[in-house]
């Protein structure tokens, strides 16, 4: 088999979906649920540290419930109780399973709420590293009992993504219900081209990470989710593998450089894990810049400061994450808000030197702080 270079790999946040563990919509799959435990145990066998973000919770809990699938945008309370029951079962199989491989495993529910705040975010990493340290195998979902539709991940690949940058893995893995990223879709199109490797912010690839419109599967992602995932784990240096999830045991091959699935290569120059995670927060506003504020900002690495701000959009607290506009409304960047929107509105046009007469009080000469934007085309970060 043809041989691929590879990074020497210590780290890896595997994602199993939904589709790799349910059969016919919603008989579980006990083969390869216990070839992908076996392939995991070894791994960790191997010296290896595994974190993996797993889903099914629904799908296990439709099929102990005898329950059709619901409408996801219409019965988020019986989707929430039904990931409630599936959940259990779910931790259930993997306790019992590792444990044929001396191995134990610890669960982290997580929202987006968790890793949008930074101390939870900070608070998770820390846990995580303990998991490792204490050898056992951290399994990760998102919070699906409790979480709202505003707060959702909307799918585990970019939870895993998140992951990922979370603890800057040396790889991400991304057990898919194909065996490769295709430049279509192979079941559609035999004509559609595989890639072996290719960077994950390739312009070929904008094409396929298209949002899918199958509505039968048992997931909520695609391959569009899968392409964005890959894409915040490249801004952080991470790359990416997605390989057949039917098959889990060609990991061991991939990680030996045997072409397996796609591999989606990082950016040459990673942007810093708190800039990655800047990047990947739910905006809740926009700001619109000068053209003097956006030169300053882009060309000369100036903080955005109150004089620069021609118009105010969204409503946003202190510390929450907003995009940067030129008058045109071209998004530039985006990057934390120092005020709240309803501040930020009466002093938009000031001099800084005017913002504690205007609010009463002072903190910061700027709106957003330099440290704390991420551009959309990268000048030299």
């Amino acid at each position: 088999m043809t041989q691929r270079s590879m990074k020497p790999v210590e780290s890896l946040v595997i994602k199993v979906g939904s589709g790799v563990l349910v059969r016919d919509g919603v008989r579980f799959d006990r083969g390869t649920f216990c070839r992908l435990v076996e392939t995991l145990a070894a791994l960790v066998e191997k010296g290896y540290k595994l974190t993996l973000v797993s889903s099914g919770a629904v799908a296990l809990g439709r099929g102990k419930l005898h329950e059709a699938k619901p409408d996801r945008r219409k019965s988020l309370p019986k989707l929430q109780a039904l990931a409630a029951v599936g959940q259990t079962t779910l931790m259930q199989l993997y306790d019992s399973e590792f444990a044929h491989y001396g191995l134990h495993c610890g669960q982290i529910l997580l929202t987006r709420e968790d890793t949008d705040n930074r101390t939870r975010y900070l608070n998770a990493r820390r846990t995580l590293r303990t998991l490792w340290a204490l050898g056992t195998v951290p399994i990760i979902n998102e919070n699906d009992s409790i979480a709202t539709e505003e707060i959702r991940l909307g799918d585990n690949d970019m939870l895993a993504a998140r992951v990922a940058c979370m603890l800057a893995a040396d790889l991400l893995v991304i057990f898919s219900d194909v065996d490769a990223v295709y430049s279509s879709n192979p079941k559609t199109d035999p004509a559609a081209q595989r890639f072996d490797m290719i960077a994950a912010m390739d312009p070929r690839l904008d094409a396929v990470a298209a949002p899918s419109q199958d509505k039968k599967g048992v997931g909520t992602g695609g391959m569009f989710t899968k392409l964005e995932a890959a894409r915040v784990a490249a801004r952080r240096g991470i790359p990416s593998l997605i390989m057949s999830g039917k098959q889990p045991n060609r990991l061991v091959d991939a990680l030996s450089g045997d072409e397996v699935g796609t591999l989606l290569l990082a950016q040459d120059s990673p942007q810093s894990s708190r800039k990655v995670w800047i990047d990947s927060l739910k905006l809740h506003g926009r700001l619109y810049c000068d053209e003097g504020a956006v030169m300053a900002v882009i060309v000369h690495g100036k903080s955005l400061l109150p004089s620069g701000v021609s118009k105010v959009e969204g409503r946003f607290d202190e510390g929450d994450a907003i995009e940067l506009c030129d008058p045109a409304g071209n998004v530039f960047g985006r990057g934390l808000a120092l005020y709240p929107a309803a501040d930020l509105r009466q002093i938009a046009g000031e001099q800084s030197s005017r913002i504690e007469d205007v609010l009463g009080y002072h903190v910061s000469d700027a709106v957003v702080h330099r440290d704390d934007m991420v551009f959309s085309n990268p000048p030299s970060e």
